[in-house]
């Protein structure tokens, strides 16, 4: 072992040049210089080794070699941890996807997955939502929905991309539900009720349609990406006289009243707050909706070098967290185990929510109104957010996202609520298995069923159904 022991410091200082002299081809050849925000720490970390490895020099040897033996049993320790930790997340996935019929995760980010389908449909379009045009000044129409008629594409939190074909005013809806004479349940909402990341029937409304498994009743949904409680309010305000609906479901998330926030500074939109009587008449104007939407798409998407170079590293990066022997060589699950247990707690407890309470109350108040005004009957429906179930985050709380608050306002305005955070997740055994792989997301297809049940389930006891 004494004899040993004489290699260790030149070892390790040959170990810290190579790295650092990695880092340099990394951060200067590879990257032209551009990535050296991103590689500085590593730097910092080359640094560091060669001054503990220059100082090893000068340690007693009995010293070193306690020193060695306790680092290589740590990583060899830490090694086996990761492997353990990656197998089984190897296996938990290929069963995720195997029970989606899927091979694997969708290896291209969504730009490169519009690209590609552009070659066989050249009318295929990206989600555009109606909260990319809370900003503009000036505007002559507030959209309040997608693109109409054109298969879309969403997200892939499950591994696939959702792609649905939009309705003719550009929601997520088979386009004959609009025909039918009774429509049985009509949603607003924000992502999650638009259906985020999963497709048709496996939605919200998808699993109440199938449900009712009756053709002549309908169930539409105006919900969409970025939607905030005023543009919800907006859409139902101009939809909703034109539907019959027999029933209103609200689906309020976690963060609507950050959204409603930043909709407040929007002159069109809070013309709908400040007068009953305003309309855009924008179900008879869906083509001059598309018209600013596809501009906004080719906005959003327009090739130019500096994207590509940006959608190329994003890619990249993706592939290295794909990449099973890369994660176990870097420690990456290890690493977000120690990071998000010990240093992301404040993180993910987000910012509070800003104090429009008021507002709120005020647009849940005339979404009630307009409802029973039209002969139909408003439910609330409180939908949670994943961190309210990571143990380690301790956010299931009544003052989460003011989640008593917000229960209480709804509950003196004698509207019927149905909380989907007490009467489905907290029942649950494993409310994580609701989430796409168990990570931060939307609901996947089988927390997206068991909503649409609860639903159904409460509104059977308030309306006393057999």
């Amino acid at each position: 072992m004494k004899n040993i022991s004489k290699f260790i410091s030149p070892l390790l200082l040959a170990f810290s040049i190579l790295l650092l002299v990695y880092i340099f081809y990394r951060s200067e050849v590879y990257h032209s210089g551009t990535k050296l925000d991103y590689y500085l720490k590593y730097y910092i970390i080359s640094g560091a080794i060669i001054t503990i490895s220059i100082a090893s020099f000068f340690i007693q040897k009995n010293i070193k070699i306690n020193i060695t033996l306790f680092v290589v049993s740590t990583t060899f320790a830490l090694y086996l941890i990761e492997g353990y930790l990656d197998v089984s997340q190897f296996l938990f996935e290929k069963q995720y996807f195997e029970k989606r019929g899927i091979e694997k995760f969708e290896p291209r980010i969504r730009f490169e997955m519009y690209q590609d389908l552009k070659k066989e449909d050249p009318n295929i379009v990206v989600k555009i939502s109606p909260s990319n045009f809370k900003y503009e000044t000036n505007q002559n129409i507030y959209p309040l929905s997608g693109i109409s008629n054109r298969r879309t594409l969403y997200c892939k939190e499950n591994g696939y991309f959702m792609i649905y074909q939009s309705d003719r005013y550009g929601f997520n809806n088979p386009n004959e539900e609009w025909d039918k004479k009774e429509i049985e349940y009509l949603l607003v909402g924000d992502s999650f009720t638009h259906g985020a990341c999963v497709n048709q029937p496996d939605t919200i409304a998808g699993n109440i349609r199938s449900a009712l498994n009756q053709n002549k009743k309908g169930v539409l949904s105006l919900g969409y990406s970025g939607n905030g409680p005023l543009i919800e309010y907006a859409a139902l305000r101009e939809y909703f006289p034109f539907t019959n609906a027999k029933r209103v479901l609200w689906m309020y998330y976690e963060n609507d009243l950050t959204d409603l926030d930043s909709e407040l500074k929007n002159s069109i939109l809070l013309n709908y707050l400040n007068d009953k009587k305003f309309t855009q008449n924008i179900k008879s104007r869906q083509k001059e909706v598309d018209k600013k939407a596809l501009n906004n798409l080719l906005q959003e998407y327009k090739i130019t070098e500096e994207r590509l170079e940006k959608e190329k590293l994003l890619h990249e990066r993706s592939k290295e967290h794909r990449s099973y022997i890369k994660k176990i060589i870097k420690l990456y699950t290890v690493r977000e185990m120690v990071i998000n247990r010990f240093f992301r707690v404040g993180w993910l407890a987000p910012p509070p929510l800003p104090p429009r309470e008021q507002e709120f109350e005020k647009i849940i108040k005339l979404a009630n109104e307009l409802t029973e005004n039209n002969g139909g009957t408003f439910y609330f429906v409180y939908l949670p957010q994943i961190i309210r179930y990571l143990d380690f985050a301790k956010n299931n709380t009544k003052e989460f996202r003011k989640y008593g608050k917000i229960i209480r306002i709804v509950k003196n305005l004698n509207i019927p609520i149905i909380d989907i955070n007490s009467e489905l997740f907290e029942k649950h055994k494993d409310p994580l298995s609701l989430f796409p792989l168990r990570k931060f997301g939307h609901y996947n297809e089988d927390g997206y069923s068991l909503v649409a049940q609860t639903i159904l389930d409460k509104i059977k006891k308030y309306e006393n159904i057999k």
